[in-house]
């Protein structure tokens, strides 16, 4: 089933399905959505989930093995298939298609799929996911549709603001999605019971934090580990919460994933010096470390949504002193 956002909003009030693949380019669209995929399924006794980023030597046997016991008795368990800038490959694209065949009425399979090529959404594989589950693809946030999205954003946090106000916002954040929401998040404390006109807006731009997300990407990307630590905390006294900071973080490593994978960066937007630090910073560091580092973001994630027991702010930090 090929669903809109707001359709799979309907459709999952009535039913949780067996498998979900969401599309989008931006990290923080997924998680909108894969948010709500999994506090659906903690209601219904998922209680663990396994995330595993697809690389050139995944072992696809992570799906047919889900299979082998399908024990009445056996635990529920979100298992999530993260795919970043390119597809399953033909192995991939096979165990998946077989998965969808006969899926483990115990296991709800979550495919993400971040930055990949239009054609992807076509392919044999999302064709089947389609047929048997449901299928997400979210349009990519532009000057024309982030006002309506920033809008969207903050009527679920209960802010009400003007629409010159919402303007401002998107001048100043134009294309930096994860910025905007630390705005707003600001916002709904600075305004919490009252419609946020654009002199509001312009004070609370003006009255920045001592250090911001852009900060923290910065630090982390130049391998600063001091100081990436010291505006973890920093963020933290501030109030910003664990799933800003992870956002952040995330995608520096994705898209330093992405250019050991490819060999450069002509797939991933950014001024040029960010580039280059990209670049530097990618042949700095072996593939096992990124991708142990993409293990390790998915337990951050594990953590903030409540499955697992490790505290998510500790889990950042080790992710910043590993790094």
């Amino acid at each position: 089933m090929n669903l809109t956002k707001s359709q799979f909003i309907l459709e999952l009030d009535r039913k949780l399905s067996a498998i979900y693949s969401v599309f989008a380019e931006e990290s923080i669209q997924i998680i909108e959505i894969t948010d709500k995929i999994i506090e659906k399924a903690k209601s219904e006794g998922f209680h663990e989930k396994e995330t595993h980023i697809v690389t050139k030597d995944i072992d696809w046997s992570i799906l047919s093995s889900q299979n082998e016991n399908l024990d009445l008795f056996a635990s529920k368990k979100i298992i999530e298939i993260k795919l970043i800038g390119t597809g399953p490959g033909n192995s991939g694209s096979k165990a998946l298609k077989e998965y969808c065949l006969s899926p483990d009425p115990n296991k709800l399979l979550l495919i993400t799929a971040e930055g990949l090529q239009k054609k992807q959404q076509s392919s044999s594989w999302a064709k089947a996911v389609e047929e048997k589950g449901i299928f997400i693809s979210e349009p990519p946030i532009n000057k024309v549709t982030m006002p309506q999205w920033i809008n969207n954003k903050a009527e679920s946090m209960n802010l009400k603001i003007e629409t010159e106000a919402i303007q401002i916002l998107c001048e100043k954040n134009e294309g930096n999605l994860d910025a905007a929401i630390q705005e707003l998040m600001k916002l709904s404390l600075l305004f919490p019971d009252k419609k946020i006109s654009s002199d509001d807006m312009i004070k609370s731009i003006s009255d920045g934090s001592k250090y911001g997300i852009f900060d923290l990407s910065n630090v982390f990307l130049n391998g600063n580990k001091k100081k990436t630590i010291k505006i973890i905390e920093s963020l933290k006294s501030e109030g910003v919460q664990p799933p800003l900071l992870l956002w952040a973080l995330s995608k520096e490593i994705y898209n330093l994933y992405k250019v050991t994978e490819e060999g450069n960066t002509k797939n991933i937007w950014g001024p040029r010096h960010y580039l280059e630090l990209l670049s530097k910073r990618a042949n700095k560091l072996s593939k096992a470390k990124i991708k142990e580092s993409l293990v390790d973001i998915a337990e951050i994630d594990s953590a903030i949504k409540g499955l697992s027991d490790k505290s998510p702010w500790q889990c950042i930090r080790e992710l910043a002193i590993k790094f």
